[in-house]
């Protein structure tokens, strides 16, 4: 089977496939698309920031709250991408 088509518009990551000798295609939904996940996180980040704006300017004596680290959710999500796409091989 060969891929024919890939489509990721609707946010998920959908691909085709065609068999050339007897012609018959499939497709699988591979789960959420890269673009929808680094957009998601990137929306979840950008909220984060704005909350933790400190409000009474910067010569104020109290220190902002650390942001959580958004990192570990972006690479949870592309690690269990990548790791469910070994398991289908």
């Amino acid at each position: 089977m060969t891929q024919t088509e890939k489509d990721t518009s609707s946010g998920r990551d959908i691909r085709e496939y065609k068999c050339s000798r007897c012609g018959h295609s499939d497709w699988e939904d591979r789960g959420q698309a890269l673009w929808q996940i680094l957009h998601d996180d990137r929306e979840e980040f950008e909220a984060s920031k704005s909350i933790l704006k400190p409000t009474n300017g910067p010569d104020s004596q109290t220190e902002a709250p650390q942001p959580k680290p958004h990192s570990a959710t972006i690479w949870g999500r592309l690690l269990a991408l990548f790791t469910r796409s070994r398991h289908r091989q």
